[in-house]
């Protein structure tokens, strides 16, 4: 028995209202598309944002837990975790989904039991992360479960719904961006805590710690994207935390994200122990004022390519050389669109973005 004093564990939730949008414009997508179904199979990895779609669907998911759905066109969704106290436990956290399942790590047959239930032995089948995403062009899915899937069906057809599922996230309601910011919000509790720490002496792990410490403390999710760098020159962030101390001279770059109920903010915090170099003053004040500039750009209707060669101009009236710059879409993953300077489309109104830019010095 698991035993909460509030139902819902107190964890961020989304109305029924906003389960109702997104089912039904996921759905009326898929009809468009002549799906009869899109499935998705668990996988964790970058920070559990490749498994993005199970949770924006169904409420599940967080802390990497593996969780996979049936998302049929009519009928009820069905969502699938690893055992019964999973069971029990997301059936308090999230009121979206009824219908969960265990596994008991085996995933294809009580996926392929429900499939049955649904009669789509000769549908056409969409699948999440099979291919096309932004940071996984190959897919993610893990190819014993979808060979599985894929025997038990032979006459349906299975095809890619990254894209579909891409198009269903891009455009943000009000209660996500809420969340966003929220998780914004967590960031600069964060920045307040971590900043005041550096000093001569004190280990790196520490500062992550007290990074962790008060993402959590303050509502974040875990785990979330934590890139940290401290040396000499500029470092570029460790994957793991250094048990090495702080020196007078260092130079801190790091790259943090906080997410709240799923939903990720980002932010890009310098710092150094010691006497700034001009040059990386100048840089920084170039890099804020183009920042700024670029955000009051980016309204509904401007393409990115406005955006690149706005920034290039800008960059090149600094006295500087462009030399890349990044923006990409942010909210439970890595959401559309991703411009680094090939890529075509237009800004549009309820999409999240994060930016990142280089100037060589």
């Amino acid at each position: 028995m698991i035993n909460s004093g509030e139902r819902g564990f107190g964890l961020a939730k989304f109305s029924r209202a906003e389960r109702e949008r997104r089912w039904g414009r996921v759905r009326e997508l898929m009809r468009r598309a002549g799906l009869d179904a899109v499935i998705s199979f668990p996988n964790q990895s970058h920070w559990d944002q490749f498994q993005a779609d199970v949770r924006y669907l169904t409420q599940i998911g967080g802390h990497q837990t593996e969780a996979a759905m049936v998302f049929p066109e009519a009928g009820e969704v069905t969502a699938f975790v690893r055992g019964s106290n999973e069971v029990e436990w997301w059936s308090i956290a999230q009121d979206w989904v009824t219908d969960i399942r265990a596994t008991r790590r085996s995933w294809g047959e009580p996926m392929i039991e429900r499939m049955k239930e649904l009669r789509l032995d000769s549908a056409r089948i969409g699948v999440s992360g099979l291919s096309g995403l932004l940071r996984a062009p190959e897919g993610t899915v893990v190819a014993g479960m979808i060979d599985k899937v894929r025997a038990a069906f032979p006459k349906a057809r299975f095809e890619s719904a990254t894209e579909l599922l891409q198009e269903a996230r891009s455009v943000k309601s009000t209660e996500e961006v809420a969340l966003v910011e929220r998780a914004a919000g967590i960031l600069d509790q964060v920045v307040e805590a971590f900043l005041p720490r550096l000093a001569p002496g004190v280990a790196e792990n520490e500062i992550v710690a007290t990074i962790w410490y008060t993402t959590i403390a303050n509502g974040g999710d875990y785990p979330s994207m934590t890139h940290w760098g401290a040396g000499k020159g500029v470092p570029w962030a460790t994957r793991l935390a250094p048990h090495r101390k702080l020196e007078a001279g260092d130079m801190i770059n790091t790259e943090l994200e906080a997410k709240y109920g799923g939903y990720i903010a980002q932010t890009v915090q310098a710092a150094c122990l010691g006497k700034i170099p001009q040059e990386l003053k100048r840089a920084f004040q170039v890099s804020v004022e183009i920042f700024d500039a670029l955000v009051k750009l980016m309204k509904p209707g401007v393409t990115h390519r406005q955006v690149v060669v706005y920034y290039q101009r800008l960059t090149r009236e600094s006295g500087h050389i462009p030399k890349g710059m990044l923006l990409h879409g942010r909210g439970l993953g890595e959401d559309r669109p991703q411009v680094t300077g090939e890529v075509e489309g237009e800004t549009y109104a309820g999409a999240q973005y994060t930016m990142h830019l280089d100037l060589p010095l």
